[in-house]
């Protein structure tokens, strides 16, 4: 009976998080790559396809991680283009779940495990995270499920408790790259902590069950995985960089989300908390748990785990947006992301424990700080997600797709913004220069990829290009030294350039 209460709020937090695509279905920069390979597995008899090529001048084997493609490979192309905005939330929903089941579990109190699914809702990392089609959220679920059981087997050593997380941690390896890496780091730090082989060793048979039962298509999942980090070894000073004119997008006009990563990397230890205001109260927690042990409700050695478990990637997340070098592993904030199911339960036990001494003065707080990260929420969907026209197949593109597809052929193209080409690929007949995994990042993509290192005619002479497809707002003719006469096509800043 205490777990139908656990199916209210997640289905709130799902409302809250896919509202933003009623405004703007076709949100999103990643969501046209998974779309694209769905697709080829669908269209493969639901099997990993060989050679990508269809649309990508850079051709390359696939080699994503197989389960969340293979799922949705299921419904129809017209079905997934129609709900691809609500399978984030849907997953994270199903986290939502799994937070009040914890919270029960440790302390077997309704009243903790609602708050704990009430403070997740509102952490604005989460919301924004599930504001497209991707596979984050059914990785976190996973790294979720992987990582509290292995912990409880830590302090009970219940067979089942490792059993779980064995399957889930495999099911890491299968799903998503991120939180596959996330899961290792720590794995690795709580092996030191516990003096114990158990972590790793659980974590490295899982991705030799992962290897096994894909037929060996893991290793090329995980040499993808490496080869994306190690491009961005090499081209870190440009991680960030506008791709004409070379300067970091904070410190241009044109780019809002690169003046927040700015600003993340600033002011990380404050900004951090700003992101995720709940992360207060957990350190609070965590001081309490570690100094006055007997004003906790329900002491249980689980929370010390649980608060390192915290700690652990609020202060990984600092070094890796402190030092730029280290962008290549990861965007600092995300990894606050891996702590936001600890950071709910404690939270929601210390308000609970206040509650009894502190009835008024727990509950204004407990409303402010759910009301200011409400509003940070909506606030920035309204301004990042339904007003966007940088990261969204609008009206104009739509129309330039529309012209691209009744040329004759296959038109060459090469796309300025970078980040339109899989969109493009999607939703036109044209030929696109974008890799097609991650092999294809090194070789001549380099002269055009992070930053524009040759001239376009040169590019195009090389690949053999038909027209360049670009949008005005993030760089100019004049910038690209082109002739504004050689537009062929226009729809507001949209322009179809032959070159």
């Amino acid at each position: 009976m205490p777990y139908l209460y656990a199916i209210i709020i997640p289905l709130l937090s799902f409302l809250l998080q896919a509202f933003p695509r009623i405004f703007n279905k076709h949100f999103g920069v990643d969501v046209w790559t998974r779309l694209i390979e769905i697709d080829l597995v669908r269209k493969n008899n639901h099997k990993i396809p060989g050679i990508m090529k269809n649309g990508f001048i850079i051709e390359g084997k696939f080699d994503y991680p197989p389960v969340f493609p293979f799922i949705f490979s299921f419904l129809s192309k017209k079905t997934l283009e129609v709900i691809q905005g609500f399978v984030s939330p849907f997953f994270d929903s199903l986290h939502c779940i799994v937070v009040f089941i914890i919270a029960y579990q440790i302390t077997n109190n309704i009243t903790i495990g609602l708050m704990a699914q009430l403070i997740y809702m509102t952490i604005p990392l989460i919301a924004l995270e599930n504001s497209y089609l991707t596979a984050r959220s059914l990785g976190y679920l996973n790294f979720t499920l992987a990582f509290y059981p292995l912990i409880l087997y830590s302090i009970s050593p219940l067979p089942s408790y490792l059993l779980f997380a064995f399957i889930s941690t495999t099911l890491i390896f299968l799903t998503h790259r991120f939180a596959t890496q996330s899961l290792l780091f720590i794995v690795i730090f709580f092996s030191i902590i516990d003096k114990s082989f158990l972590y790793i060793f659980l974590f490295l048979l899982s991705g030799l069950t992962a290897i096994i039962i894909t037929k060996g298509y893991y290793l090329r999942v995980l040499q993808g995985h490496w080869l994306n980090i190690y491009f961005w070894i090499v081209n870190y000073k440009n991680r960030f960089a506008h791709q004409i004119t070379k300067s970091s997008l904070s410190e241009g006009r044109r780019d809002f989300v690169g003046r927040i990563y700015y600003i993340l990397g600033k002011f990380s230890p404050i900004t951090l908390i700003g992101l995720n205001s709940w992360l207060l109260v957990s350190f609070l927690f965590i001081y309490l748990n570690f100094t006055h042990p007997n004003l906790i409700y329900l002491q249980n050695s689980l929370y010390g785990k649980l608060s390192l478990w915290i700690i652990f990637f609020y202060i990984f997340a600092i070094i890796i947006l402190s030092v730029k070098r280290l962008l290549p592993i990861g965007e600092g904030q995300r990894y606050l992301e891996m702590a936001t199911v600890p950071v709910s339960i404690t939270s929601s036990i210390l308000f609970f424990s206040f509650l009894q001494t502190q009835k008024n003065i727990s509950i204004l707080l407990f409303i402010s700080i759910f009301a200011i990260n409400l509003l940070l929420i909506l606030i920035v969907q309204i301004k990042l997600i339904i007003n966007d026209k940088t990261r969204s197949k609008t009206e104009d593109m739509q129309k330039i797709f529309s012209y691209i597809n009744k040329l004759s052929g296959n038109p060459r193209i090469m796309c300025i913004p970078h980040q339109i080409t899989t969109m493009t690929i999607y939703n036109s007949k044209a030929h696109v220069l974008v890799n097609a995994n991650n092999v294809g990042l090194f070789g001549n993509m380099i002269d055009f990829f992070p930053v524009l290192k040759r001239s376009i005619k040169e590019i195009a002479k090389e690949f053999n290009l038909d027209y360049l497809l670009l949008r005005e707002s993030y760089a100019t003719v004049k910038e690209l030294r082109l002739q504004k006469k050689k537009v062929v096509f226009q729809s507001g800043d949209i322009l179809l350039i032959k070159l």
